[in-house]
């Protein structure tokens, strides 16, 4: 194999066998109580002291109340054993804290807690312990913990957030069950995790990109086969997931990769390349490397491997916004400190992910050899560049949803579509003509049935601006007014005042997954009924304002977490029922959910 392509395998396992050897698991805060005054025997009233020792550059929230969004730190005192009298701590410092934004209460170092408990009959006592520990980049989910009087605490799973309220498993259950299983387990559970992320929306777009720009490659290759370029192409997914991710999880904390993905410029910029591929396939020009860098990037000079590299890159940053649900929830332990199980997971998830891109990628050098290949695939790419338009349109529409610009509403964004598609039509009948793009003489069948598709998905468009739901494709088109309350506050008000729990979705103008739920799912009967026992709320987390800013701060204080989608059900005075951390094709899931969510 090409040394090229053996230098980064090598480093890429060395990384692996460092990380083996030197990952630790975290653990921020210690807690141990123990009794003052009073002795351990039954009815009796004692005074307990409970301690969190804290780890270095780490704090522990102070009791309520709080005015900032953070989550205080709360101690309980678990029957048959009851709460005596009101729960004491130490001064707490206030500092501004940057998770926040606020100036907020908390404790470093150490901490002391008094609390008065009258005991049961059987003379002992268990105190449950609430809490969340931040530095001063980023926060880790809340936690709960057991602290036998007298004793140190067991330290309980951290809260869920998936469907645990439905009777499955969320998604954070099942990534810290198999963690405990081991490496192996959690390796294959992770590939497994890849090969579903195959099916998301976000995948579709670059399928006819590799397809396009490998036939491409092919052809100017002749007949001389290639595997380095494929292989250059999956690495650069691979290295893009597994390095890239961990370091903007550790640096900007487990909401890095989602503000990475949804962020304006680089969608931009993804559209601006994907347009740039397109006028290229069109044949409006050729894409050449400077003879300098062919030869650096390829000993025999004949192909450079830093173009596929960079699509593999890209095909990573468009994927981001769909995987982020699994990414999102293996990188949090890489904010943790543990390194270990987070490069495992990405490691074998982007494997997984890429390897049928491989095979597209490869399939191209079969093409090449059938009869009469070279005008069919001119053809084919022409209609490339066309899809190419479409996907770039997307990323447009992403920053332009960001921004709250309002320049492709989900109309005029349909209204695109369908004039790119009438176009494609327009270029396989051979009516429209690119330069430099041979169409085949011969009419065939498969030219046939693409037209008809092609037309087909015109008027599809079409009917979709006219206000109709268009299914499956709703998770690519911008979203539409829900007519739910925008504002937690003024949900809040009218729960109070109507007596009814209040149902959050927290969502994202750019969340594919979160468009599926809300035009696919949330318009069932059965699901518009359960929905009319709560008061809605709808609350975008991914716009650059400070609203959103807001919203973010309040999921992760309700559910522990920053991945979109996310449902949750709470009180009218702000206490959580049900969440549901995960997107769904079965509604009788969701609808158990909602049901279990009224809290009655």
């Amino acid at each position: 194999m090409n040394a090229r392509i053996l230098k980064p395998t090598f480093f890429l396992l060395l990384g692996l066998l460092i990380s083996l050897c030197s990952a630790q698991p975290a653990q921020k805060i210690k807690w141990s109580s123990h009794v003052v005054t009073g002795e351990l025997k039954a009815n009796a009233k004692v005074l307990v002291e409970v301690d969190a020792q804290i780890e270095p550059k780490w704090h522990l929230y102070a009791l309520p109340p709080t005015k900032a969004t953070n989550i205080p730190t709360t101690i309980e005192v678990e029957a048959p054993a009851k709460l005596d009298g009101k729960v004491t701590q130490d001064k707490p410092e206030l500092k501004f804290d940057n998770n926040f934004n606020a100036q907020v209460e908390f404790f470093e170092n150490s901490a002391k807690f008094m609390v008065p408990v009258q005991l049961g009959a059987d003379g002992k006592g268990t105190l449950k312990v609430r809490y969340q520990a931040c530095n001063d980049r980023m926060c880790l989910p809340p936690t709960n913990v057991s602290v036998p009087i007298g004793g140190a605490a067991s330290t309980a799973a951290p809260k869920t957030t998936g469907a645990d309220a439905a009777g499955t498993k969320s998604l954070e259950q099942q990534v810290n069950e198999q963690e405990k299983k081991g490496l192996l387990s959690f390796f294959l559970f992770a590939f497994g995790a890849g090969l579903l992320a195959l099916l998301t929306p976000c995948v579709f777009p670059m399928v006819p990109i590799t397809v396009s720009y490998f036939s491409k490659h092919k052809e100017s290759m002749g007949t001389k086969s290639s595997i380095a370029a494929p292989v250059a192409y999956c690495l650069g997914i691979i290295s893009a997931f597994t390095g890239f991710g961990l370091i903007v999880s550790i640096v900007f904390g487990a909401s890095g990769i989602q503000k990475f993905a949804t962020n304006p410029i680089v969608n931009l910029l993804l559209a601006g390349l994907f347009i740039f591929l397109a006028l290229n396939l069109f044949g409006i020009y050729e894409i050449q490397l400077p003879v300098s860098l062919q030869n650096k990037f390829s000993p025999r000079g004949k192909q450079g491997l830093i173009v596929p590299v960079l699509m593999g890159l890209t095909f990573t940053l468009t994927s981001f916004t769909c995987t982020v649900p699994f990414v999102g929830t293996i990188l949090v332990n890489a904010t943790k400190g543990d390194i270990l199980y987070p490069f495992v997971g990405m490691l074998a998830f982007s494997s997984a992910f890429a390897s049928p891109f491989f095979l597209l990628a490869l399939f191209p050098q079969y093409l090449a050899k059938l009869p009469k290949s070279g005008s069919w695939l001119s053809a084919v790419k022409g209609f490339m560049g066309f899809v190419e338009i479409a996907a770039a349109v997307k990323f447009f529409s992403n920053s332009d949803l960001v921004w709250g610009t309002g320049i492709l509403s989900r109309t005029a964004f349909l209204g695109v579509w369908v004039l790119v598609f009438v176009a494609a039509a327009l270029f396989l009948v051979g009516i429209l003509r690119l330069p430099k793009v041979d169409m085949p003489q011969k009419f065939g069948p498969g030219r046939l049935i693409v037209m008809v598709l092609t037309v087909f998905s015109a008027i599809y468009f079409g009917y979709g601006m006219t206000g109709n739901s268009l299914g499956e494709m709703e998770a690519y088109l911008p979203p539409s007014k829900s007519g739910w309350i925008e504002k937690y506050n003024e949900a809040v008000d009218l729960a109070k005042r109507t007596n009814k729990p209040i149902f959050i979705n927290f969502t994202g103008v750019t969340c594919t997954n979160c468009r599926w739920m809300e035009k696919n799912m949330f318009t069932r009967k059965d699901v518009k009924n359960e929905l009319n026992n709560f008061v809605l709320v709808e609350l975008y987390t991914d716009k650059q304002s400070k609203e959103d800013e807001d919203n973010q701060a309040l999921q992760q204080k309700l559910t522990g977490t920053v991945t979109l989608p996310v449902y949750v059900s709470v009180t009218p005075e702000g206490k959580v029922i049900k969440t549901f951390g995960s997107s769904t094709r079965d509604p009788q899931e969701f609808v158990k959910f909602l049901h279990d969510g009224r809290g009655s």
